[in-house]
C-alpha cells in the first residue's frame, strides 16, 4: 500500500522531534525519498504515491517541495497536511524508523550527494530524460537494490 506522501512526512517530522532534532526541506525530502527507494526494494511497491521527479540539484517529490518550500533552508516548525483518516500501518512505520536510524546523522548536503551518485536513479534520469523529469519507480527500485547489494 502506498501513502500521502505527506503521511510519511509527518512520520519524519515526529521522530525527528521525538530525538530532539530539527529538519530542513531538504533533508525530508531525502529521508522521504530514501525509505521510497527502501521500500520499492524490500517490499516491492511505492512508499508514496507522489511521483518523484529528477530535479536539477536531485531527487524531488514536488508536492513535498510545495508544502515546506516557505522554511527555505531553516527547520520546519510544523507538520504537513495530511489526508483525513489516512494511516500508516506498521511495515512502513517500522521501515521509516529504520531509514531514520540509519540516516539521521548525515546532514542534508550528505543526503544529496547520497542521492546524486552516478549510475543511480537520478543520474540516469537527468542523463536520458532532462531535468523534471519523473523517475520511474523501477529505476528507483534497482538503486536501492544495488544499494542493498553494496553492504
Amino acid at each position: 500500500m502506498s501513502y500521502a506522501v505527506q503521511i510519511v512526512a509527518n512520520e519524519f517530522l515526529d521522530l525527528a522531534k521525538r530525538d530532539g532534532e530539527l529538519l530542513d526541506p531538504m533533508k525530508i525530502q531525502k529521508l522521504v525519498y530514501l525509505a521510497h527507494g527502501w521500500n520499492l526494494a524490500l517490499r516491492g511497491e511505492p512508499l508514496v504515491r507522489q511521483e518523484v521527479e529528477a530535479w536539477p540539484y536531485g531527487p524531488v517529490i514536488s508536492s513535498l517541495y510545495q508544502e515546506f518550500k516557505k522554511f527555505r533552508a531553516s527547520p520546519i516548525t510544523e507538520r504537513a497536511s495530511s489526508p483525513k483518516g489516512e494511516n500508516l500501518s506498521d511495515n512502513p512505520r517500522r521501515l521509516i524508523e529504520a531509514v531514520w536510524k540509519r540516516y539521521r546523522q548525515f546532514s542534508s548536503i550528505q543526503l544529496s550527494m547520497l542521492t546524486h551518485e552516478s549510475g543511480f536513479a537520478w543520474d540516469l534520469t537527468i542523463k536520458e530524460r532532462g531535468p523534471f523529469s519523473v523517475i520511474p519507480n523501477e529505476l528507483i527500485r534497482d538503486e536501492f537494490v544495488r544499494r542493498r547489494q553494496r553492504k
